[in-house]
């Protein structure tokens, strides 16, 4: 289990930091004519980025503490459920490809359920949702910002 651990936490941080560049770009996609949105968009995804890192260094600690709050930070959003009007979320929700917004829900319970095992101090269970969260990142980028991300393209398939 340690080695996989290991495996999932760099490859997992590898990823992030990979990241962190392309994300200060800007957004090219349903919300380019929606710049207060896609701000926050911007906002949320550089948040992540931190909590994603975050959990990946707390996880192989056994730092139950750090994990189970930031995982619940996730679930819960940083900016977007702080910082959304009603008119927002109707926009956001009519200019966001519906899977978008699918797998995005997804992605937020898994935070809920990894704030769940790591409050239990379930390492197997811990590493398990840590890592389908990452997953589903590269999922998502694969499908929705490959212009941003264009080595997800040559990485073969999400599975």
């Amino acid at each position: 289990m340690l080695l996989v651990l290991k495996r999932v936490v760099l490859g997992s941080l590898l990823v992030i930091a990979g990241s962190g560049h392309v994300l200060a770009q800007g957004e090219a996609g349903p919300l380019d004519g929606e710049p207060k949105l896609l701000k926050l968009l911007q906002q949320e995804m550089q948040a992540l980025e931190k909590a994603l890192a975050t959990i990946g260094t707390s996880l192989p600690r056994g730092e139950w503490h750090a994990v189970a709050e930031t995982a619940g930070q996730v679930h819960d959003s940083f900016i977007f459920q702080q910082k959304l009007t009603a008119e927002d979320r109707k926009t956001l929700h009519q200019a966001l490809p519906e899977d978008f917004i699918r797998q995005d829900k997804a992605f937020h319970q898994q935070a809920k359920k990894l704030q769940y095992a790591a409050e239990s101090q379930d390492a197997e269970l811990s590493l398990f949702y840590y890592s389908k969260m990452v997953e589903s990142c590269v999922a998502c980028h694969r499908q929705f910002a490959t212009h941003r991300f264009p080595s997800l393209l040559e990485g073969g398939s999400d599975h």
